[in-house]
């Protein structure tokens, strides 16, 4: 697409009609849609290859010439003589908009063409780190071609992100992450969203659909949401002043994009999408931004450090429970971390957005387990249960019992291991009184840091 900005100043109603005259200072052309997605890569330091079709066209030819002036790789640039280049143009006077007309042919582009590119995917797909799949519903993307980058992009062991149009997400399995905002959400999912439960909810419809690794919901002002099988998350955005949206979505999935193309996880890579986003929707029309920018905002960002003492995390914890975040706590030793450890803490993240993690400190944990306890320091099993990406706080407390650390927290979820329960659970009475529950959690069978200490001491 091509976005067209016809730029003026409107000082009188015209006396042929009761609307308003526009005296025209600029015009400006950038490119849209996809287009827009690819400039946002290359903005970040991506190298990009395009596929799309424009018309054999004036629109066309802008296109593909600034495609070439920006590097984007247009080699797969195709021209269809039977459509023409979609051209959204926008009237705008001190920056209100005032209406856009459209010039486009939305009907599916003809089968010649589409078995070209079908060919063209094949052979570039396994040659690329991601691949990202702008919908915007104007007849490129048929059935066939979808299928056809999926597909590949399975076979090459690239993640394949979609950014959607339309209910039917079933065109989009198999992709790795999907990315629409919440009206999209809400359509396609067929379920009013109202609420936390109801957001998940529908996150859960579409990846039964989609079988796709997550769901990334945009919700504008609040972020974004991550439904996964494993874990539901919600990531906040930094709040400014919102100039434009255009373009925002584009914003977003580029950098998620080229975050995973670079080996981060999901979550940071939704981290870094809702900053990049954060700062284009403070810019008039589809804009961009890019690497050195994010760069210089992440470092004035002040990083909230994951390990806190009992003092501190009430305060930031009042933060999250402003963004009607669930709070979850479990505590223990972690003395000689094994994977029962890792069970009860990735399943307890899964309970909630936020998971505290209290850390008995050395004293008390001698006098808990007894001589010879605990076999690792304080500082450094604080230390290996921070490093967990699911985990987000850790908190060490000096009593024996987490009551007055729980009385800080006050977490939504409080959560036990299975042989606490039908038993007088500490900091239980906290949590209720507040309409929380406690949960309990399976052990692995056989898997304990005694056990562990025992096989040590007779091996």
């Amino acid at each position: 697409m091509v976005d067209e900005y016809v730029m003026g100043d409107v000082e009188r109603i015209s006396p042929e009609s009761p609307v308003p005259v526009v005296l025209v200072r600029d015009r400006s052309r950038r490119l849209g849609g996809a287009g827009n997605v690819a400039r946002n890569l290359i903005s970040l330091g991506a190298r990009v290859a395009l596929f799309a079709s424009v018309g054999k066209d004036t629109g066309g030819r802008w296109f593909r010439k600034h495609c070439n002036d920006l590097g984007i790789e247009s080699f797969w640039l195709k021209e269809d003589e039977t459509r023409p280049t979609t051209v959204k143009t926008r009237v705008v006077a001190r920056n209100q908009q005032l209406v856009r007309i459209d010039e486009e042919n939305a009907g599916q582009i003809n089968e010649e063409l589409e078995t070209t590119i079908v060919k063209d995917v094949e052979s570039v797909v396994p040659q690329v780190k991601a691949v990202v799949i702008s919908d915007y519903g104007k007849g490129f993307l048929t059935p066939r071609l979808l299928q056809a980058f999926i597909g590949a992009s399975r076979a090459s062991r690239v993640p394949i992100l979609i950014d959607p149009k339309g209910m039917d997400f079933a065109r989009y399995r198999g992709a790795t992450y999907i990315t629409p905002n919440l009206r999209e959400t809400s359509q396609a999912a067929g379920i009013e969203i109202t609420d936390h439960a109801s957001l998940v909810q529908a996150g859960r419809i579409l990846l039964e659909k989609t079988e796709a690794e997550g769901i990334i919901i945009t919700r504008g002002r609040e972020g974004a949401t991550l439904v996964s099988r494993q874990k539901v998350k919600t990531f906040a955005v930094k709040p400014v002043e919102i100039i434009d949206v255009t373009g925002a979505g584009d914003t977003v999935i580029a950098a998620l994009s080229l975050s995973l193309a670079n080996g981060l996880s999901v979550e940071n890579a939704i981290s870094i999408a809702n900053l990049a986003a954060s700062i284009v929707v403070s810019r008039f029309g589809a804009a961009s931004v890019t690497r050195e920018e994010l760069i210089n905002h992440l470092a004035e960002q002040k990083a909230i450090p994951k390990v806190l003492s009992a003092e501190e995390i009430g305060t930031v914890l009042r933060n999250h429970r402003l963004k009607a975040e669930t709070i979850v706590f479990t505590n223990g030793c972690f003395d000689l971390l094994h994977s029962g450890h890792l069970k009860t803490l990735r399943e307890a993240s899964q309970m909630g957005d936020i998971l505290v993690v209290g850390i008995n400190s050395d004293l008390s944990v001698g006098r808990i387990k007894g001589p010879g306890r605990p076999v690792m320091k304080e500082a450094d099993r604080v230390e290996l249960v921070a490093a967990l990406s699911f985990v987000d706080y850790v908190v060490v407390f000096t009593d024996d019992t987490p009551k007055r650390l729980i009385e800080e927290v006050r977490p939504d979820v409080l959560v036990k291991g299975e042989d606490w329960r039908g038993k007088k659970v500490v900091g239980e009475d906290v949590v209720t009184s507040r309409g929380g529950r406690v949960a309990f959690i399976k052990h692995l069978e056989g898997v304990s840091t005694s056990e562990l200490i025992k096989r040590i001491r007779t091996e």
